[in-house]
C-alpha cells in the first residue's frame, strides 16, 4: 500500500492519515509486529548496558517484548518521565521493584529512585507516528524526545545514545515535514526489516 498523499507542511493531516493507518491494523498483526521488531532488534542490546524504551498507547507499536528481553539479558531499562514543566526529559528505571503512577497525558510511568539523564542512555527506542527514508520522525507534536536528544545535533561525530525508532511498515511516510530542530533517527525498524539514515 502506497503512503497517504499529504500536503508536507501539514503535519497534522499527517498524522490522522498515519494514525488511521495504525488503527486499522487488527490485533494480531499488531502483535505479530511487535514480536517481529523485537526479534530484529535484540542484536543492539548486545554492547549496550542502560536501554530506554517507552510504555505504548493505543495502537502504538509494544516494546514489552523487547524490554522483558532487555532485562532477561541484563540490561538497565528505562522509561521516560515527562516533566511537568519544559520539555526536557529524564528517564526512570523500571525493574521488579519499581511501583507505578500515572505521569503527564495519562501514560503510566515507573516510581523509582533511579533516575537518570539522557546522556547517560547507550540505546533509545523511540515512539513516532511516522517516517520517511531520510528517518527523518514525526512525533506525537509536544516536542519531547526533539529537545530532550537536541545536544545530538550538535555533534559532529556521532555518540551515543542510538536513537532508534520503533513502528509497523504502514507508518512509512513518502516525505515527513522536517523543521531544522526535529529528530532524525540512527536507525529505524520495522516489522519488514531495518532502516539505516542514508550516509
Amino acid at each position: 500500500m502506497s503512503p497517504p498523499f499529504v500536503p508536507l507542511d501539514d503535519k497534522l493531516a499527517l498524522r490522522r492519515a498515519i494514525r488511521a493507518r495504525r488503527a486499522a491494523l487488527s490485533a494480531a498483526e499488531r502483535h505479530a509486529g511487535s514480536l517481529a521488531v523485537a526479534k530484529l532488534a535484540i542484536h543492539l542490546l548486545r554492547n549496550s548496558r542502560r536501554v530506554a524504551a517507552y510504555v505504548p498507547t493505543g495502537s502504538e507499536l509494544s516494546t514489552w517484548p523487547l524490554m522483558l528481553y532487555a532485562l532477561h539479558r541484563g540490561c538497565d531499562v528505562y522509561l521516560p518521565r515527562v516533566p511537568r514543566r519544559g520539555r526536557r526529559m529524564s528517564f526512570v528505571k523500571w525493574d521488579s521493584t519499581s511501583n507505578w503512577r500515572v505521569g503527564r497525558y495519562d501514560i503510566p510511568e515507573p516510581d523509582h529512585p533511579e533516575v537518570i539523564g539522557a546522556r547517560l542512555l547507550d540505546v533509545v527506542f523511540v515512539p513516532l507516528v511516522a517516517f520517511d527514508a531520510s528517518l527523518a520522525r514525526l512525533g506525537q507534536g509536544g516536542g519531547y524526545y526533539d529537545a530532550t536528544f537536541h545536544f545530538r545535533r550538535m555533534r559532529r561525530h556521532w555518540r551515543k545514545p542510538l536513537l532508534v525508532g520503533l513502528a509497523f511498515d504502514e507508518q512509512r511516510a513518502e516525505r515527513v515535514p522536517a523543521e531544522r530542530w526535529d529528530l532524525h533517527l540512527d536507525l529505524v525498524i520495522t516489522p519488514g526489516g531495518i532502516l539505516r539514515r542514508p550516509a
